[in-house]
């Protein structure tokens, strides 16, 4: 092929004029079959009138003319990728990289390759080192922050995102940024980029759907249903999963069933989409009674969730549920461990912890309505800082009584330090802090290390209506996907982390004030009193009209409870268990006994 035919058959292209390059290379390649560059100029005129399986089939063929070529092979992954075809995208990738090694391109296709095939650690691994590369590529940036999506590492998506400039962007390339902005929690930017997007293309489905999805998590359910109008099954999920939420909460449960009854069973969706389908119909029969039918679509949910989250954990074994309870003080606290923490810092915080599910948000919902505090919803900056302790030479996890007690001041202050600058990322506190992370309650050696004058709000309820209400939500693919896969499982996580708070709790100093979600919802108004002289401050009225304000809110609630905490109190959950008691075995019922007699609950 001479450089004037390369030459005008680019031109061509540049046009658009793909079917002229097509015939114009026929001939071309009729009398140079082996030309590489006929080869790829054809490929790329069949890709561009969408016959994607001919251009690959053109770029092996010049692969295998060119084995050692890298931008050979990477040229057939992008094909392979655009056809679907993720195992051979894999392939072509592989061998690119082996011939040039990590070569931007090629880990970019390879990490697209391997979120194609649902390899998410793995796709994570190789997209964060393009990213590292080239930070500023979109399309590089977008996977990665997919990546990091399907992994729920929410925050560091959060924060590879924060400089995105939407107008630089493809339509396609909006398409995938808005979602991954609503993934963030950054939900109002979200909902304008969709806005955006439908008032240019009103007929595309996916960005209709999607925004549907997000509203309705706003608890902006009229607005969703309007947003839905129009708009048709996706083959995804998707619709069937936006459909049935709104429906339940306008209270049409048989129509949301009947938009649920085919995909949910649909093989061929992600496990994470079938979980979500299974979660979503089991809320409905729970709606309609029909408590037989909603353990069986409990049953089916968390068998697909456990599948979807052993897809994200490479390695032949699953990890240890609750592993991180290993760390534990085997010994009483010394006393200087009480001395208050003199570093310019905020007041030590608030921690409103209790056993998942057992009324934490309505309790946070409460205290955020006093001027006097404020609320970080959900945000593991406790976890950040641990995790820069668990980091210093010399820490041993299996001792922590040693590992806590060897720490300098300096060390605390930087701790400490660290954990105030995660919570400002998302609260800028004016008052003291309540930091509402119901399984803090499992980190209290580490509280009573770095925050001596930390209070401690723990909530109980039924033990058993914990575990129904923990098996009964879908927490995340990350969050609870073993752990609560089975009543009997949940009973038994439920009496371990307990067992766990008490005997930490005998052996650390700790100012705590119990109260049950049973008493809160039948006298809030007494049992809110006696909390906040705890806390040294006054009720204000706002803090009893809660609701108001989580309806008016233009951010999520970072709870699956989002939707009951902007209804007015009430004590409706209150023995939800009993419904379901046929599905208590004697053996779960076993296993909470000592915890129901310990915090005064019966099963009558």
């Amino acid at each position: 092929m001479t450089q004037s035919q390369l030459d005008q058959a680019l031109e061509l292209l540049q046009r658009g004029q793909a079917d002229a390059v097509e015939v114009m290379l026929k001939r071309v390649l009729e009398a140079e079959p082996d030309s590489v560059a006929g080869l790829q100029m054809m490929a790329l005129a069949l890709a561009q009138q969408g016959k994607g399986q001919a251009a690959r089939a053109l770029f092996y063929r010049v692969a295998q003319l060119q084995p050692n070529a890298p931008e050979s092979w990477i040229n057939l992954g992008n094909a392979s990728l655009e056809c679907g075809d993720y195992d051979g995208a894999d392939r072509a990738f592989q061998k690119a990289r082996s011939l040039d090694v990590d070569d931007v391109a090629a880990l970019l296709g390879q990490g697209l390759a391997w979120l194609g095939k649902r390899r998410y650690v793995q796709a994570h691994d190789v997209l964060l080192k393009a990213f590292e590369r080239e930070p500023d590529a979109m399309d590089v940036r977008l996977a990665y922050a997919q990546a990091l999506s399907e992994l729920e590492r929410f925050d560091a998506l959060k924060a590879c995102l924060l400089d995105v400039d939407a107008e630089v962007l493809s339509f396609e390339q909006e398409h995938a940024l808005a979602w991954l902005w609503a993934q963030a929690g950054d939900d109002e930017r979200a909902v304008a980029l969709y806005r955006k997007l439908l008032a240019a293309v009103p007929e595309e489905p996916a960005s209709r759907i999607r925004l549907a999805l997000l509203l309705e998590r706003l608890n902006r359910v009229e607005e969703a249903a309007s947003v839905l109008v129009g708009a048709a099954p996706d083959g995804e999920g998707m619709w069937a999963l936006a459909s049935a939420r709104v429906l339940r909460r306008q209270g049409d449960i048989t129509a949301a069933l009947q938009c649920l009854r085919q995909p949910a069973d649909d093989a061929l969706l992600p496990l994470a989409m079938r979980a979500q389908l299974q979660f979503e119909a089991a809320k409905c029969n729970d709606a309609l009674g029909a408590t037989d039918e909603a353990m069986a679509a409990l049953a089916r949910a968390h068998q697909a969730a456990g599948q979807a989250f052993l897809e994200r954990t490479p390695g032949d074994r699953p990890p240890a549920i609750l592993a991180w309870l290993q760390q534990r003080m085997r010994h009483p606290a010394p006393a200087e461990w009480n001395v208050p923490m003199d570093d310019g810092q905020s007041m030590d915080p608030v921690f409103l912890v209790g056993f998942p599910r057992s009324g934490t948000t309505l309790l946070e919902r409460m205290l955020d309505g006093h001027q006097q505090l404020d609320v970080l919803d959900e945000r593991p900056a406790l976890e950040v800082a641990i995790e820069y302790l668990r980091s210093q030479p010399g820490w041993d996890d299996d001792d922590l009584d040693r590992s806590l007690a060897l720490l300098t001041q300096m060390q605390i202050r930087q701790a400490r330090s660290i954990y105030w600058q995660h919570v400002n990322r998302h609260v800028q506190p004016c008052g003291r802090l309540v930091d509402k992370y119901p399984l803090t309650m499992t980190r209290l050696p580490y509280v009573a290390r770095l925050f001596p004058k930390a209070q401690w709000l723990l909530l109980l309820r039924h033990p058993c209506d914990c575990v129904l209400s923990c098996h009964m939500q879908a927490f995340g693919i990350n969050g609870g996907a073993l752990a609560f896969a089975s009543l009997a499982s949940t009973a038994q996580t439920y009496a371990t982390v307990m067992a766990w708070w008490e005997a930490q709790r005998a052996l650390l100093p700790a100012q705590v004030h119990v109260l049950r979600y049973e008493d809160l919802v039948q006298s809030p108004s007494a049992e809110l009193q006696r909390l906040m002289a705890f806390l040294s401050l006054a009720v204000e009225p706002a803090q009893l009209d809660s609701h108001h304000a989580s309806a008016a809110r233009t951010h999520r609630i970072n709870t699956p409870s989002y939707a009951q905490v902007v209804q007015p109190i009430n004590a409706s959950a209150v023995g939800r268990w009993k419904r379901y008691r046929a599905h208590f075995s004697d053996t779960t019922l076993a296993v909470l006994a000592p915890w129901l007699q310990r915090y005064g609950y019966d099963v009558d």
